[in-house]
């Protein structure tokens, strides 16, 4: 079994977060946090381990209350998404759902998770295992148990944090350098192997149901 983070990872929800992260700044009025021109600015505050990703500029508490109202505005607003699933890995998932299987370990809240799923994937290619930030225990623990009771053998996940969560459950780190943290961070992390593009991750999920590794791309001709 894989296992899968699922914002940055499998859907793309960087605007909405970006955008729920400045309403949720100027709610608690918490001016102390960086003021982010665009999306393209997350990597500056999802550095390191993310519970305390905040607290360059603010407590702990604060910053725990802070990401719990974040969650709270994210689920609100993603019936405005175009997409749940990035196009490219609709396929690929269907296919590790019809072979060794996968599940989805994700900060995010179980309803609207499985809501933006279910958008673009047949029940047949959902996930066997969806656990969300409703469901108790740390994202380790939850790891671990899923490498214990279903043999999951790695975790696709796009920062830091992710990267050490996986390491830490027992399972193979994979990361994607097109979710939220930056490369340096994902780096700095030691992840076994990192993939740049969502075209990338489908290949290399493709291999987990074939066996086989994607033939290398032929050298260009000048």
């Amino acid at each position: 079994m894989l296992v899968f983070d699922f914002d940055g990872v499998l859907h793309d929800s960087r605007a909405r977060a970006w955008r729920c992260y400045q309403d949720a700044r100027r709610e608690m009025e918490l001016w102390a946090l960086p003021d982010l021109p665009g999306p393209g600015d997350l990597p500056i505050i999802y550095q390191g381990v993310l519970t305390t990703s905040l607290t360059r500029w603010i407590d702990f508490e604060t910053a725990e209350r802070f990401w719990k109202r974040h969650a709270q505005l994210t689920a609100l607003a993603a019936g405005d998404e175009p997409h749940g699933v990035i196009p490219e890995l609709v396929g690929p998932l269907a296919g590790l759902a019809a072979g060794p299987g996968y599940a989805v370990v994700t900060g995010s809240h179980h309803t609207t998770v499985h809501t933006l799923l279910a958008r673009d994937l047949a029940p047949e290619a959902m996930p066997q295992v969806l656990l969300s930030r409703d469901e108790p225990g740390s994202k380790t623990d939850k790891l671990r148990n899923l490498r214990t009771s279903y043999g999951a053998g790695a975790y696709v996940g796009d920062t830091g944090s992710d990267v050490r969560h996986a390491h830490a459950a027992g399972l193979t780190a994979i990361a994607v350098a097109y979710g939220y943290a930056s490369r340096k961070d994902l780096t700095a992390a030691g992840p076994d192997r990192i993939l740049a593009a969502p075209a990338d991750l489908a290949a290399w999920c493709r291999t987990r149901t074939t066996g086989q590794e994607p033939a290398p791309a032929p050298p260009r001709t000048l």
